[in-house]
């Protein structure tokens, strides 16, 4: 077993975090099985650190979470997350960390037909079934966080707070977050959601009617160097349409697509494995360009900056702490390379 470490935390967290992992059987498509991981808010650190597994063989600490402690006294919003294409549930797991350091339950699915694995073997879905899977998806996991759910411990269903819950994803997550909140490919538009949080979002397969049927608060963080979707394409036209209020538009200089993503992590693990499978390291090679390189921040530094700007953006659209997170946007705003607009 060769094991690494991904600390340290992006930032200091407020919280210590606890990390479970799960499944869900959704009745309602012929048992479709999901991985689940979720982050949450601690009643204390024993030092200890969960371990994610990356394949057989090779798996690395957490930064911080640890497995399985008692959560922290209280209620937390609850922060629904969806991968990327390629990715998988774990594959953002500095970004969830920080944001359930902040003080959130963090949950995120893997999307069966879109993910490394299906990737790697040929066995991905068409982009059509993608997309009503992964609204389906966020249907299900959704259905058993709600109050008498049973996907976690009651404890833990009862620290979630039920009226403020968002969405967020990164790429076609992105797309999987807007589609939950707006209704689409016939599945209807999820009523618990309160805002959408969008990281290099992968928009360009939702209508114009789609788009305009989100209604909810919506954040849109668009990276200037992202080659795999281009504000032209993906970030312009939500911006046009949504519809909810606030909506905030970020751009990031110096950023690319993997931004918000573990690939920098990938990027320097990846150098101390000298048995990594070749499939699996020329999907390092194709990746990695677009979290690190010429021309682009360091990774941890975007990563602080996006966490940041999703807490600031939730503590007004859940009504968290609407003076702070104004405060935290002003900020940002004066920060370099940082560009907000809200409407």
């Amino acid at each position: 077993m060769t094991e690494f470490s991904a600390a340290p935390p992006i930032e200091p967290p407020l919280y210590p975090i606890g990390r479970r992992t799960t499944l869900v059987a959704d009745p309602q498509r012929d048992g479709r099985l999901l991985g689940v991981d979720v982050w949450y808010p601690a009643a204390s650190d024993d030092g200890s650190r969960s371990e994610y597994e990356l394949f057989p063989g090779v798996s690395f600490l957490a930064a911080a979470a640890q497995h399985e402690p008692p959560p922290a006294a209280g209620r937390f919003p609850l922060i629904l997350f969806s991968h990327g294409r390629t990715g998988f549930r774990f594959a953002y797991s500095l970004l969830c960390e920080a944001l359930a350091a902040r003080g959130a339950i963090v949950v995120s699915a893997d999307h069966p037909g879109d993910g490394l694995t299906d990737w790697l073997l040929g066995s991905f879905v068409d982009d059509r079934t993608n997309e009503i899977n992964r609204v389906g998806d966020a249907h299900a996991v959704l259905a058993e966080l709600g109050p008498g759910g049973t996907l976690l411990p009651a404890v833990l269903i009862d620290a979630i707070d039920h009226e403020r819950v968002a969405l967020a994803g990164h790429s076609y997550g992105a797309y999987t977050a807007l589609a939950t909140a707006a209704g689409a490919r016939g599945v209807p538009a999820h009523d618990r959601v309160r805002a959408v949080a969008c990281l290099q979002p992968y928009t360009r397969t939702m209508s114009d009617g789609a788009l305009g049927r989100v209604t909810v608060p919506t954040l849109l963080v668009v990276s200037d160097q992202d080659t795999t979707a281009p504000a032209s394409s993906d970030a312009d036209r939500p911006w046009a349409l949504l519809r909810g209020r606030p909506t905030w538009r970020v751009d990031l200089a110096g950023a690319s697509h993997q931004a918000a993503s573990d690939m920098g992590l990938y990027s320097e693990l990846a150098r101390d494995v000298p048995s990594l499978p070749t499939f699996v390291r020329q999907y390092l090679n194709a990746t990695i360009g677009d979290a690190v390189g010429p021309g682009l921040r360091p990774w941890r530094e975007l990563l602080a900056t996006q966490v940041s700007v999703v807490w600031a953006f939730l503590q007004i659209a859940l009504e968290l702490d609407a003076a702070a997170g104004v405060t935290e946007a002003r900020r940002l705003g004066s920060a370099p390379g940082v560009a907000i607009r809200v409407r």
